[in-house]
């Protein structure tokens, strides 16, 4: 099986959570209480996700893209 690459997107939540989501796989959203730990729990959910996909015979989606920035506004 071939290596795929999504994109994970990390942001600290009001209680101190890292909590993480994939763009390319809406169902993958999780959390962790260190980013370590949020990126683990983020692989473990993408393989499950795809796991689930290919049982139900839908499609992976391609590699995708995301990009975050800080905007400066007064």
């Amino acid at each position: 099986m071939s290596e795929r690459r999504f994109t994970a997107v990390f942001e600290r939540d009001e209680a101190g959570f890292i909590y993480a989501h994939v763009p390319e796989l809406p169902e993958v959203q999780t959390q962790g209480r260190t980013l370590d730990e949020a990126r683990e729990m983020v692989r473990a959910a993408i393989d499950q996700a795809l796991e689930l996909r290919r049982e139900r015979g839908e499609s992976i989606p391609a590699e995708g893209w995301a990009a975050t920035e800080l905007v400066e506004v007064s």
